[in-house]
């Protein structure tokens, strides 16, 4: 199939244009004359960009599934303006075996709403110490994770790596030591963070840093980063969005920090050190969060909470937005969109960047409902979300 698309004001990670797109069988393409068009889409001068990716959330699938499944959470993702999802493996039971994770990938293909890649974990049913089970690795992983938990073994760790290099797969960590967190939540992420950087600068492994949330886990990355590590990080949106004055309110992991972290995550999106906006999106049911489980919601929000805290405050251009939350993730997990290029997936998400609008509880497409953004009024209205040329959700608010 043929599309043109047209009248948008279209920004990837290095351009702003006004010319048409050209799309056949889902890939954009060169241009062809208006008369092979099997369809022309009036963008209505939206701002289109390519449609987003997330590595790192949730869809409690399976096992938890009273709080989302892959359905739901597909259809999440697709409101927020994402195309693309990295699943973590925390579910029921964990994917630690190639049957569980063909399984959620064959279920997320056959729902056909988004792309789904699924993490395998490190250690077995999150166990912090065997390692057996990545030997029947399956080809198409990607990245491995323990997320909920750092791996607090040293020597596990440093093996892990030397593991998964062999393998050829990258690795996206939460990092936490367990016993110290307890005590000062802050020094527990920056010490494993530390760690896990010098093994990755000595092993010369790609590793990715799950929801970077302090001053001096940020410094660590960029030491080692400048060093010439091949690390890769990412940030939340509820830790760009809210600081500690109002962190007593929200319990999420990590924490939501002080504002001079804050603030340093923020210079260092700007000066170039951060290459994903990852949501964690984490859905919980009401009970469950009024008894305490750590994480929001917050796929459905991701594009207007940054473009408010980091393209309308002028601290980075939109172009820069789409970036950390396009194309930096999409080459992460080897997919090929972020651009408005020949080649690329027709992957689009367009966007209403003058309307505001109110989020409200009866709007969100997530089973569960555990959002911080409740109430608040929003900038850059998510209208319309291709993937590969088709339709696949549109605003109707």
């Amino acid at each position: 199939m043929k599309q043109i698309f047209t009248k948008f004001y279209g920004f990837d990670d290095v351009k702003i244009s006004k010319n048409d797109l050209y799309v056949e069988d889902g890939i954009i393409v060169e241009k062809f004359s208006k008369e092979e068009a099997d369809e022309i889409i009036d963008c209505n001068n939206l701002a289109l960009m390519p449609s987003f990716t997330d590595m790192h959330v949730h869809f409690r699938d399976p096992g938890f599934t009273y709080k989302e499944d892959l359905e739901t959470g597909s259809y999440a993702a697709l409101k927020g303006g994402f195309t693309n999802v990295l699943l973590m493996g925390n579910t029921k039971p964990t994917v630690s075996s190639p049957e569980i994770y063909e399984d959620i990938m064959k279920r997320g293909k056959d729902i056909d709403l988004i792309g789904i890649d699924q993490v395998y974990t490190i250690t077995k049913n999150f166990d912090g110490k065997t390692l057996d089970h990545l030997d029947t690795l399956p080809e198409s992983v990607k990245f491995i994770s323990d997320d909920g938990h750092g791996v607090d073994d040293d020597a596990i760790m440093y093996l892990a790596m030397v593991k998964a290099k062999k393998l050829g797969v990258n690795m996206t960590l939460h990092e936490e030591v367990a016993k110290v967190s307890a005590i000062d939540y802050e020094v527990a992420e920056d010490a494993m963070t530390l760690r896990d950087c010098y093994y990755a600068y000595k092993l010369d492994m790609p590793v990715h840093f799950s929801h970077v949330s302090t001053k001096g886990a940020m410094t660590a990355i960029k030491y080692f980063k400048d060093l010439g590590a091949k690390i890769t990080c990412e940030v939340t949106p509820h830790h760009l969005y809210f600081s500690e004055k109002t962190r007593d309110e929200m319990k999420v992991n990590p924490p939501i920090r002080r504002e001079e972290d804050r603030q340093f995550l923020l210079k260092m999106i700007k000066e170039g050190y951060v290459d994903a906006i990852s949501t964690d999106h984490a859905p919980h049911s009401a009970e469950e969060k009024k008894n305490g489980a750590p994480g929001f919601i917050g796929i459905e929000t991701a594009f207007s909470t940054c473009y408010e805290v980091l393209v309308k405050s002028g601290i980075i251009s939109l172009n820069q937005l789409v970036k950390i939350m396009s194309t930096r993730p999409s080459e992460l997990l080897n997919i090929k969109k972020g651009k408005l290029e020949p080649g690329y997936m027709a992957d689009f998400t367009l966007v209403d960047l003058d309307k505001s609008y109110e989020y409200k509880e009866e709007d969100i497409l997530s089973k569960s409902k555990n959002s911080l953004m409740i109430g608040k009024t929003l900038y850059g209205s998510i209208e319309r979300v291709y993937r590969g040329g088709e339709l696949k959700y549109e605003n109707n608010r």
